[in-house]
């Protein structure tokens, strides 16, 4: 998960979607697979992609956001990894 943003609220926004995906059943990746970062904090809006486009550190952030998240994926698909509550039954289903 990596949110952008040049404005504050950038955390509440990755927090809010991380949780939402945790609510839904989707398996973490890890620390490394969220990431939120300003870009070109309190500059104007029409510039902000171009300072995103300009930073190559947040560049190699989301790369490792993206193997993070194809890690997990491999280990799923191979059976190597299994949510520890896997077999825990919901006392409220829905």
């Amino acid at each position: 998960m990596v949110v952008h943003g040049d404005v504050a609220g950038i955390k509440r926004s990755r927090c809010a979607l991380t949780d939402w995906l945790d609510w839904m059943g989707f398996v973490e990746a890890g620390g490394k697979s969220r990431l939120d970062r300003f870009i070109g904090y309190d500059e104007p809006y029409a510039t902000s992609h171009a300072a995103l486009d300009a930073d190559d550190d947040m560049q190699k952030e989301g790369v490792n956001v993206a193997l993070a998240v194809a890690n997990v994926v491999s280990a799923i698909r191979a059976g190597k990894l299994e949510e520890p509550d896997v077999d825990l039954k919901a006392p409220r289903a829905k």
